[in-house]
């Protein structure tokens, strides 16, 4: 990837919009590559050849051993989500087989711990919250996330060792304004937490990745 390609994707990265408005087809690659230039992506003599890397970036499309994969992704829903999230603590770790305890998975129940550096956190449903909390209560509580969702998206199993995939499905809820609080991993599934008010959103982009492998035009011709 030449110099030029790097710092074109890098300012993509910090400024989301820009795809945006390409994706939509309203930018003029020429006004675009002079905007480039006073960001600092390349010098003054080099607008051709970023006009010329424009027209080859292919905005939206995906890395292409990544885009069979969400046509066979599944879905599943689950509102009503709390994070608790302690500080680290062996005593609590131990505690945690009371916890686990406590959780019916017959019955549907959630419960994701997630041991960290510094903290302990726990993805628990907001029903059983009130039952946690003789156990818990001794423990630090540093932060407490509430009414989030869970949304369980299910690859097929080479997703593990597929490039680019978590980088695709990750930005464009970024692009579709989708701020995710929380994400966990466990290959070939992925867990994204949202507060419930992006579930609409978030929910309508993940149907679109399954259905279709690039997200509008490209930028105007020159």
């Amino acid at each position: 990837m030449s110099q030029i390609e790097l710092g074109l994707q890098a300012l993509l990265n910090r400024e989301p919009e820009i795809e945006k408005c390409s994706r939509k087809g309203i930018v003029n690659r020429r006004a675009l590559a002079r905007y480039l230039i006073a960001r600092g992506v390349a010098g003054r003599d080099q607008v051709d050849a970023l006009v010329a890397t424009l027209r080859r970036h292919d905005f939206g499309s995906p890395e292409p051993s990544a885009r069979p994969l969400t046509s066979e992704m599944r879905m599943a829903l689950k509102d009503r989500i709390v994070v608790l999230s302690f500080e680290k603590d062996k005593e609590l770790l131990h505690r945690l087989e009371r916890v686990i305890a406590e959780i019916d998975y017959d019955r549907g129940d959630t419960l994701k711990i997630v041991v960290g550096t510094s903290t302990i956190k726990l993805f628990v449903d907001e029903a059983r919250e009130r039952a946690l909390l003789p156990l818990l209560s001794r423990f630090r509580l540093c932060e407490r996330l509430e009414h989030l969702s869970e949304i369980s998206l299910v690859f097929p199993a080479e997703a593990s060792r597929t490039r680019g995939l978590l980088a695709w499905v990750t930005r464009e809820l970024s692009l579709a304004d989708v701020v995710v609080a929380e994400l966990l991993t466990a290959s070939p599934e992925l867990l994204l937490y949202l507060e419930e008010a992006y579930v609409p959103r978030a929910y309508e982009t993940l149907r679109r990745l399954q259905g279709s492998t690039r997200a509008g035009p490209k930028p105007s011709a020159v």
